[in-house]
């Protein structure tokens, strides 16, 4: 299975970006029906990849909602974060936070299109830089991206593009179910280093793969996943950060992004490979070598088999324009 992901990869293009650049442009031209319908694919996954990931850290709203907001942000296009209890989509909005046991208020009900828009712009600008642009990975992009992500939450700890100062603990739990013990993360003192670390070890693992011709994007994708929120560097917005990383290095190198957390059961096969790997990097931090890490095995197996849809598209698409 992995080396027909490889070739289908491969195959699909040597640079990714030429297909974004062309459904794109394709998108605003009525006589390219293929490229419309290439960019309408890619648009879908890219909506479905936010709400996905918000639905993990139970923000957000409706899946038609994120739908509206975020197309809005993909195609370039003003949207408002704000909504008034006339709007036809008020009501839709105060149901989903009440099952969501968010208070179902109109101040929460813009909170939750905040956290839609500004989740949007933040992918938009990494895969811009990375995909597009084809830029290095640098601190200052991921520092950037949260802080499109989080400014103006209503949060006094978090600072939006700023690492955490303060020591922060995390856990994994199912609503209803019985507590379980929170683990500390990373030493914030720690952080700095580390990210700096990591980016560096991400930039020369991609100048490796450069320079031999090879790469894994699935094991490349989820390694700097599991790097990025083990490292934890925000006081808020990790996870959804991690997604987006992993899906940029998907969109770059394997022309296709994987859509995490649509349902309950993905989310909680997702959270426990989470899980799982936690407790690999701390076990392995400072007593293994980098390139040895084995902490995203799980995670870069399950991306791939959840991949095999949007490659079947990808594949689709350019063999119907190959045969056009």
């Amino acid at each position: 299975m992995h080396n027909l992901a490889a070739s289908i990869s491969n195959t699909i293009s040597k640079d990714p970006a030429d297909i974004i650049t062309k459904v794109r442009a394709g998108s605003q031209r009525s006589s390219s029906e293929k490229s419309i319908e290439a960019w309408e694919d890619l648009e879908e996954s890219l909506v479905r990849l936010v709400y996905g990931s918000n639905m993990i850290e139970s923000v957000g709203n409706t899946l038609g909602i994120t739908i509206k907001l975020c197309q809005a942000v993909f195609r370039g296009q003003e949207v408002s974060i704000n909504i008034e209890d006339r709007d036809p989509d008020y009501k839709a909005h105060l149901e989903h936070l009440l099952a969501a046991n968010r208070p179902a208020n109109r101040q929460y009900a813009i909170r939750s299109r905040r956290e839609i828009v500004q989740h949007a712009q933040a992918l938009n600008f990494v895969v811009e830089h990375i995909v597009l642009n084809k830029e290095s990975w640098s601190e200052n992009i991921i520092l950037e991206a949260h802080r499109i992500l989080h400014t103006g939450v209503d949060d006094d700890e978090v600072k939006a593009g700023q690492y955490r100062t303060y020591e922060v603990a995390v856990k994994y739990e199912k609503p209803g179910e019985k507590k379980q013990k929170a683990h500390r993360c990373m030493r914030a003192k720690a952080v700095p280093q580390y990210m700096r670390e990591m980016v560096q070890h991400l930039n020369h693992d991609i100048a490796e793969a450069d320079k031999h011709g090879v790469l894994d994007p699935y094991t490349l994708a989820a390694r700097y996943h599991h790097q990025f929120v083990n490292i934890h560097p925000f006081g808020d917005g990790n996870g959804r950060m991690s997604r987006i990383i992993l899906n940029v290095l998907l969109l770059r190198y394997a022309g296709h992004v994987s859509e995490i957390g649509l349902n309950a059961d993905e989310r909680d096969e997702y959270i426990g490979i989470a899980t799982r790997a936690s407790q690999v990097f701390h076990r392995e931090d400072m007593e293994v070598e980098f390139d040895d890490l084995t902490g995203h095995v799980e995670l870069s197996r399950y991306i791939l088999a959840k991949s095999k849809r949007n490659l079947e598209k990808m594949w689709g698409w350019v063999t119907k324009g190959e045969r056009g």
